[in-house]
């Protein structure tokens, strides 16, 4: 009886042999096999998933290579998006003006650290989305038209370096002009004319031996940024002493930054933050690189929120400072005031210069080793700092501005138009090649899905199930940016051309 029925089975008639398989779906059938990955578990824009692993292993490599940066551990990231905090936008905070309502302080520190994490994790479900490391790269896929790498790219990328190194040579030049006016309160007031050239000559040359690394990974830069916030952390204790013994004497350059300037602004500009792009990818590369159990979305969302609850902690004691009305008058003490926000501003410059976009002069190299962009950077930086007060004026104005639209309002603009003005990247649907002579309005590129879909009908169906269950996780999401971030940029930006105008 077993030989029976295994012969039966094993027969060519047999309908669950493999040779009766092809006569159940006919010589002309055009059915396809497709693998469809594990939806509950492998939804690329999956915001409330724990898993982001890559495709495969050869993907995962291919991540490693295109990184802008090394892959970085959980704690370097943490300093990089924790040290942007606890800079010279805090120390302005209790730099003079008139005293504010601790609401209204409170209220404004609050709002702003938390729309920060929130368009930091925006940066970071976007580099995620679209696979991009660099924030050019997410720009370009946003807002330019057509796909490839032709002239038109090459100038976007062009433009958008442009826009972010002058930022960086803006934002750096009011860290040396800062540190050169705290070194210059050690001074004696008659020879504080002689020894400025002298102190931004000396502390130009410092930061330039600091800055010779390639990138924010290398040692010294790392150093430099976590020195940078133990000396902040001293200044604040030292500020705190002064300020319980009403011994504080305040800063002397408030009134030589343009009418944008208040408390108010200065703590939104405390607020701004760069290098989410390419710090996320680091410390996916580096979960890739040296595999753990945690995964990296959630590991990110993490950094993120500690980072920015630790920074709204150690600046919350300069809010309440500034609402109080205590006497400010000049005190041996407080000159520890001026030495560690001289060593905090001078060595968090490095890490601005090293991340900025740079061209690589690759005939200079048989001269010297250091990229001769990055002298011109610092040399600019500190040329910069020595302008007149009415330049100064408008560099600084200029800088907040630039920083708060590219914190809070370019990151709002990207979603919107990534998701709402383009084709929405594929989940499950196979991407049909590409012709030689297709049209740049029929090309797409990476993973975008293409003009001709499969003509599978239980495909397209999955594909629409998975991107209504995709929208349906960024429901949230967008509700933020419309309901809170939009509003709210819209009013500082009404507010801030009523400044400027004058007519408030």
């Amino acid at each position: 009886a077993a030989e029976r029925q295994r012969s039966s089975l094993d027969s060519p008639d047999s309908p669950t042999s493999p040779q009766s398989q092809g006569s159940l779906s006919g010589p002309a059938s055009s059915s396809v096999l497709v693998l469809l990955p594990d939806t509950e578990t492998q939804d690329p824009y999956d915001f409330g998933s724990d898993d982001d692993e890559s495709d495969d292993e050869h993907d995962s490599q291919l991540e490693i290579q295109g990184l802008p940066m090394p892959p970085l551990g959980s704690p370097v990231v943490f300093l990089y998006l924790l040290s942007p905090y606890l800079r010279l936008g805090s120390m302005y905070i209790i730099d003079g003006g008139e005293p504010i309502s601790l609401w209204y302080g409170l209220l404004t520190l609050i709002c702003a650290s938390s729309l920060s994490a929130f368009c930091r994790h925006l940066w970071f479900m976007l580099g995620r989305y679209l696979r991009k490391f660099t924030l050019e790269d997410i720009l370009i896929e946003a807002f330019v038209r057509g796909r490839g790498q032709g002239r038109q790219h090459s100038f976007a990328r062009s433009t958008i370096a442009c826009a972010i190194a002058l930022f960086r040579v803006l934002l750096a030049a009011m860290y040396f002009r800062d540190s050169v006016n705290s070194v210059l309160q050690l001074v004696p007031e008659d020879m504080q004319s002689l020894a400025h050239p002298y102190v931004s000559a000396f502390l130009g040359f410092f930061v330039l031996v600091l800055c010779i690394s390639d990138t924010v990974a290398a040692k010294p830069v790392i150093y430099a940024s976590a020195l940078s916030t133990v000396s902040y952390i001293a200044w604040l204790i030292v500020v705190s002493h002064a300020h319980a013994t009403g011994t504080i004497q305040p800063f002397t350059s408030w009134q030589q930054r343009g009418v944008l300037w208040n408390i108010y602004s200065s703590i939104v500009f405390a607020c701004t933050t760069t290098l989410t792009v390419p710090l996320s990818a680091s410390l996916a590369g580096s979960l890739v690189a040296w595999p753990v159990k945690q995964h990296r979305a959630k590991r990110f969302k993490l950094l993120n929120v500690c980072s920015a609850a630790l920074a709204t902690l150690l600046m919350l004691p300069l809010v309440i400072f500034t609402s109080l009305h205590n006497g400010r008058t000049s005190d041996p003490s407080s000159l520890l005031v001026p030495i560690f926000r001289t060593v905090t501003l001078s060595l968090a410059i490095p890490s601005v210069v090293v991340s900025s976009p740079m061209p690589r002069l690759s005939h200079m190299r048989r001269f010297t080793s250091v990229n001769p962009a990055k002298f011109i950077f610092v040399l600019s930086a500190v040329l910069l700092s020595l302008a007149s007060p009415s330049v100064a004026n408008t560099v600084w104005d200029l800088t907040l501005a630039l920083a708060c639209l590219g914190t809070f309002l370019l990151p709002a603009l990207t979603h919107i138009t990534i998701h709402y003005f383009r084709r929405p990247l594929t989940i499950v649907l196979p991407q049909a090649p590409q012709s030689v002579h297709a049209s740049p309005r029929c090309s797409v590129s990476g993973r975008r899905s293409v003009s001709r879909p499969s003509l599978d009908p239980l495909l397209q169906r999955k594909e629409r199930y998975l991107q209504r269950r995709r929208l349906g996780k960024r429901l949230l999401w967008d509700a933020g940016i419309w309901l809170v971030l939009i509003p709210t940029c819209t009013c500082v930006v009404i507010w801030a051309g009523g400044r400027l105008t004058g007519m408030w």
